[in-house]
């Protein structure tokens, strides 16, 4: 899942003063989660964005959904083909009653890259004016995914927040088994990687079984690590975009990172061929962050 709309990546350290203030904290988890629809690994980690210390208790975000009962092993079959070129997924995300943004998740086409033919998988967040007066953030992730073997080739992040800006690219060799960073290093990877956004999309051609869960490889901050998603229930959500029979998901990092007691994110995916994200949120120490869908184009 990535399977927005939350530890990162790659390593993103804002320069600020040590007294850093709240309202642009805030600023930074409400961008960010525009691009995390799945997740939960795209979003910077907690320390790195200030918003407390404390254990968050975040079970209220999850209150909703309805549980598989004792003995009850139903399990959502595979999919073949949940999302074509041309889906395109528009979101508004909010701190509470606030707005703060727009994210976007699309399919913008099929391509041939290196020999091999890929999925165009992008994720946008922008902060609305309001927030742009004090924390301007202006970011968008990339992920070539081989469209048949349905791993990551390439993962590309342009993130500006705040006086912040990067550009940052991941090369996967899928055939050395080498992740190549921008800055020259190399790691190994496990075959049928996936990175931070790919993570999403893989998710939604996965069986789910409710009460349970699904595992696989993901690589992030130079290191591979077990992804695990897991299935929380059922809830039917109203969007702006429709009322949507879903599934309710939750991806975890076993290795830590935001999810190391420190929050917790679900989302709500639709429980018919499409898995589509409809709704996201994410508790934090200083509140709650909701992405929901506004409208869609499914693709061709």
């Amino acid at each position: 899942m990535s399977m927005s709309p939350l530890s990162s990546p790659i390593p993103i350290r804002i320069h600020r003063p040590r007294r850093r203030s709240r309202r642009a904290a805030l600023a930074a988890w409400l961008a960010v989660a525009g691009l995390a629809l799945l997740a939960g690994p795209v979003v910077p980690d907690v320390d790195t964005l200030d918003v407390g210390s404390a254990a968050t208790d975040s079970s209220d975000i999850a209150a909703t959904i309805t549980l598989p009962g004792p003995g009850d092993r139903q399990v959502l079959p595979a999919v073949q083909h949940p999302f074509s070129a041309g889906e395109q997924l528009k979101f508004s995300v909010s701190y509470g009653p606030i707005g703060a943004g727009t994210a976007w998740l699309e399919v913008p086409e099929v391509r041939e890259w290196n020999g091999h033919t890929v999925f165009t998988l992008v994720a946008r967040a922008e902060s609305n004016a309001f927030v742009s007066t004090f924390y301007k953030v202006r970011n968008r992730i990339e992920s070539f995914w081989d469209r048949d073997g349905r791993f990551s080739r390439r993962y590309f992040e342009n993130r500006r927040e705040g006086g912040y800006k990067v550009q940052r690219e991941i090369l996967f060799d899928a055939e050395r088994r080498e992740a190549r960073y921008s800055d020259g290093n190399v790691f190994p990877i496990p075959p049928h990687v996936q990175d931070a956004l790919s993570s999403f999309y893989y998710t939604r051609f996965q069986e789910l079984p409710l009460g349970g869960s699904i595992v696989f490889d993901y690589h992030a901050s130079r290191k591979n690590q077990p992804l695990q998603v897991k299935v929380l229930g059922r809830e039917r959500v109203r969007t702006p975009a429709g009322t949507f029979d879903c599934v309710a998901i939750e991806p975890l990092l076993k290795a830590g990172g935001i999810f190391k007691n420190k929050g917790r994110l679900v989302i709500w995916i639709t429980d018919d061929e499409r898995r589509m994200p409809v709704r996201m949120r994410s508790a934090v120490t200083i509140g709650s962050i909701s992405v929901t869908l506004q409208k869609y184009r499914a693709g061709a």
